[in-house]
Parts: structure tokens; C-alpha cells; sequence
């Protein structure tokens, strides 16, 4: 193996030295900045504005050939309804960290991977009749008024006894309605909605349930592009007011 890499070195210096001395430095360069993507944990990443770029030169192609499909561009608003925008630094599980994000690439949600994300699903309230087409109006109108005031009193009054009572949705979204970042269930308090806000989508969501599906990609991207994604999607985040 020592033979080996001084057989590799003497090749590079030659190359460097001669005619493909671009390409080879190149070729080292991208391997230096590869090995110090991966060689920390993902959270302990020095803030080297020149690692920060590699890793978004990485994954930009990848994130455009993978995730913009169902997620959009970064930034633009233009994920397919049931897929959040990621450029807006709004995370269903975890902080947000390069290490949650890192962890969602790698193995996805309710993906069929062991490691996957998939404690919790939206059970159809209204499939199983759990909670009938009033009820479900009347919780759904209370979910909005959480984060738009207004609206029939009575009906959102009724809705909050559902939503702690007969229809538990505070067990998953909590009896704050803030939701829970270990299970991946969305809070209701301000504004933020994956398959529409309007009393209509509100109201099939809690009648048919949600099942939102992400794949595992660490059989088919490599360690460094994941990381990269990680980083890259981090990165993109808005700025976070100082405190």
C-alpha cells in the first residue's frame, strides 16, 4: 500500500509538472476539499467559505437532477403540493442541522429503510369514522383560526373540543398545536401548510389522511454528494435573527 501511494504521488507530480498539470491539480484540489467535507462530523464543519462552495458546486447538479423535481428550485416557491420548500427553513423533523438534513437524505421517510423516518402517519379521521364531515369542518376551521383569525366562532369553539377531545390530534400535534419535531408533525400556528391552507384541503387531509414519501438515497448517491446536499440545503437557509 506505501508503495502504491508513492507510485500515485510521483504520477501526479509528474502530471503537474507536464502537460495535464491543470487537470491534475484539479484532480488533487477536488480530493482535499472531498476528504475535509467527510472527515468531520456534519455539525462540526469549519466555516471555510471555500469548503461552503465546493460543497454547493457538489450539489446544485445533484439537488437539479434528484429534489427539484418535487421540491423545486431553491428559493422559488415551486414545490409539487405535500413537498416542502426548503429554502425556507421550515423543518418537519429535528433543528434543521447538516446532520438532520444529512439524515433525511441518506434514508428518507417512509421510504421502506430501516433507518427511515416513519414514526408517525396521518391516520383518515374521516375513513375511519373516527370523526364525521361536520366534525372534520368543524376541527378543520379551528387548525385555521390558529393562524388566521376570524372565522365562525362556534365552529372553531367546536373544533378545539375535537382536537383535544374525540378526534386526538393533540396526540401527534401537540395540545399547543405547535407540533413535534421528533415525529415530523407539522405545527399549525403560523400559516405553514404542505397540501394547502384552505378549509377544503384542511378538511381531506384530516378526512383521508396524509402519507408523505421521501426516498433513501444513500444506495445511489455518493457519501460526499449527500454531505454535500446537507451542506448546500443548510447553507440556503434564511439568516435567523439574532437573539
Amino acid at each position: 500500500m506505501a508503495y502504491r501511494g508513492k507510485l500515485v504521488a510521483a504520477l501526479l507530480t509528474l502530471l503537474i509538472l507536464g502537460g495535464g498539470g491543470t487537470a491534475a491539480a484539479f484532480a488533487v484540489d477536488h480530493a482535499r476539499l472531498q476528504s475535509r467535507l467527510l472527515a468531520s462530523f456534519a455539525d462540526e464543519l469549519p466555516p471555510d467559505a471555500r469548503l461552503h462552495d465546493y460543497a454547493r458546486k457538489l450539489a446544485k447538479p445533484a439537488f437539479a437532477e434528484h429534489c427539484a423535481g418535487c421540491h423545486g428550485p431553491i428559493g422559488r416557491n415551486k414545490a409539487k403540493i405535500g413537498v416542502p420548500d426548503l429554502g425556507r427553513g421550515v423543518w418537519l423533523y429535528d433543528f434543521g442541522r447538516v446532520s438532520d438534513i444529512e439524515r433525511t437524505i441518506l434514508y428518507g421517510i417512509r421510504s421502506g429503510h430501516g433507518k427511515a423516518r416513519n414514526v408517525t402517519d396521518m391516520p383518515a379521521l374521516g375513513v375511519t369514522n373516527q370523526l364525521n364531515d361536520d366534525e372534520i369542518g368543524d376541527t378543520a376551521a379551528y387548525v385555521i383560526s390558529l393562524s388566521r383569525p376570524g372565522g365562525d366562532e362556534a365552529a372553531i369553539a367546536r373544533g378545539e373540543g375535537l382536537y383535544q377531545g374525540k378526534g386526538q390530534c393533540f396526540d401527534c400535534h401537540g395540545s399547543d398545536a405547535a407540533g413535534n419535531i421528533d415525529w415530523g408533525t407539522p405545527g399549525f400556528n403560523q400559516g405553514r401548510w404542505l397540501y394547502g391552507g384552505d378549509p377544503a384541503a384542511v378538511s381531506r387531509s384530516i378526512h383521508d389522511g396524509r402519507h408523505g414519501r421521501c426516498p433513501a438515497w444513500i444506495d445511489q448517491l455518493s457519501a460526499a454528494t449527500i454531505r454535500a446536499l446537507a451542506v448546500y440545503l443548510r447553507d440556503a437557509q434564511p439568516a435567523r435573527p439574532s437573539s
